[in-house]
Formats: structure tokens, C-alpha cells, sequence
């Protein structure tokens, strides 16, 4: 009773009396307490941390992450994304589990980083073709752009699905850089670059709805509504980007 009393409680039940018993302990012997400090200290330190991802540095590191993801995409498509399990990844790639991990935590981070790669490869060919665009080549350049997005030879349209459902749709959306952004920003670009010919007060505006429309309309007919990827869509995506540039066109 003598540690009980060295609190002021009344009533000395569940957490209560643990509480006063600790206090007691503590008071009575600093020796004590140093030692369960010590200890608490040392459990922090043996805790696991969270590993995470390391980025391949070197050629033969290089090597094994491509033979993963090239394993992955078979699997999503081949199997879909719900069966493609790590270790499935794994095994088809050649490399065990542990290594995988070394790279990619999870299965969505193998998802995130195709997705990644793809789009650095698109954005490229965007630039490109946006760079070559003029007055005579427009509507050209415009209708081989939204064909390449609905149909690139690249990536299967099975994968692309997957990763649109998977990384676009969910939170690890933010896990990607900002595609549209970059592509608003060469979009508005050539818009400036076309301000004798096209009377627009907003570029970086105009730049944001275009892209973003058509963005929105090539996702929902790779992934929601396949039955509309068709040429007739390409046609008229294409006719909907003229219409909006060529109806400020300057007289």
C-alpha cells in the first residue's frame, strides 16, 4: 500500500493503478527508472524500419528492373492485374521476390512506373509532332495526334487500361508527374506562337480545356466505352480541337 499511496487518487482501478504503481517505482528507485527508459530506447532502435524503393543505379540493377516490368506487362495483360501477384511478377521475371522488393514495394508501384515510362515516351512524341505544326500542317497534325493516343502502337490497350484504372483513378495518381501540365504547357506554346493568325486572350486557358478534354475522352474509350475507340472518333475529336482554335481564327 505504501506505492499507493504516494498518489492522491481515492480510487485505484485498470489504467489508474497501473499508473500509480509506475509512479511509485519511479519515485522510489531512479535506478529504475533509467533502466526502463534505456529499455524503451533500445526497442525504438530494434524496431524495422519501412524499407523503401531504391532506383537502379547500375547497368546489371538497370537489368533487372526491366526484366520486371517487361514480366508485369505480360502478366496484366495475359492474366489481369487482380492475378499478376509479386510473386507471380517475381517468378515470370526471373528474379526472386527480395530483389523485386529491392525496387518496387508493391505491384501498384510496378503499375505506377510503367505508366511513368509510358507517358515520358508520349509526352516526347507530342512535343515533336506539336513542334512541326503550322498553319497548312494543322488539322493534320491534330487528326495523327488523337489517333496515336487512341491507338498506340507502343503500349497494348489492354495495358493501358489497367493503368489508367489503377494509377489515374486512385490516390496514386499523385505518385505521377504532371503529364497534363507539361502538355498544356506546349499546347499554349504553339498557341502563342499562332497569336497573329489566332485571336485567343488565354493561351494557358484554351491550352487547359483542350487538353484536358481530350484526355478525358481518350481515357473513357480505352477504358469505359472500347466500342467507340473507332476511326469515326478520331474524326471527330479532331473536327472538336479544329472548331475551337479555327472559330478565333483572325479574319
Amino acid at each position: 500500500m505504501g506505492i499507493l499511496r504516494l498518489c492522491s487518487r481515492e480510487m485505484y482501478t485498470g489504467q489508474h493503478l497501473r499508473d500509480c504503481i509506475h509512479c511509485g517505482l519511479m519515485r522510489a528507485s531512479p535506478l529504475l527508472a533509467f533502466s526502463l527508459k534505456v529499455r524503451r530506447e533500445m526497442a525504438k532502435v530494434s524496431q524495422p524500419r519501412k524499407k523503401s524503393a531504391r532506383k537502379p543505379r547500375q547497368e546489371r540493377s538497370r537489368e533487372t528492373v526491366d526484366l520486371i516490368l517487361t514480366a508485369a506487362t505480360r502478366l496484366f495483360v495475359q492474366e489481369g492485374y487482380a492475378r499478376a501477384t509479386t510473386n507471380r511478377v517475381a517468378d515470370a521475371a526471373g528474379v526472386s521476390v527480395g530483389s523485386l522488393y529491392q525496387y518496387f514495394p508493391s505491384k501498384d508501384a510496378i503499375a505506377i512506373e510503367l505508366l511513368k515510362r509510358y507517358r515520358e515516351r508520349l509526352f516526347a512524341r507530342i512535343a515533336a509532332r506539336v513542334g512541326e505544326m503550322n498553319a497548312v500542317t494543322f488539322r493534320g497534325v491534330v487528326r495523327a495526334l488523337v489517333g496515336a493516343l487512341l491507338h498506340d502502337d507502343e503500349i497494348d490497350n489492354s495495358l493501358r487500361s489497367v493503368l489508367i484504372e489503377r494509377v489515374m483513378r486512385t490516390e496514386a495518381r499523385g505518385e505521377i508527374e504532371a503529364f497534363e501540365e507539361r502538355i498544356e504547357g506546349i499546347v499554349a506554346d504553339a498557341l502563342r506562337g499562332a497569336k497573329p493568325r489566332v485571336a485567343i486572350n488565354d493561351n494557358a486557358l484554351c491550352a487547359f480545356i483542350l487538353v484536358r478534354a481530350v484526355l478525358a475522352v481518350i481515357h473513357g474509350a480505352v477504358v469505359d466505352s472500347p466500342k467507340y475507340n473507332t476511326p469515326a472518333l478520331v474524326d471527330e475529336v479532331t473536327h472538336l480541337i479544329v472548331a475551337y482554335i479555327e472559330r478565333r481564327r483572325r479574319t
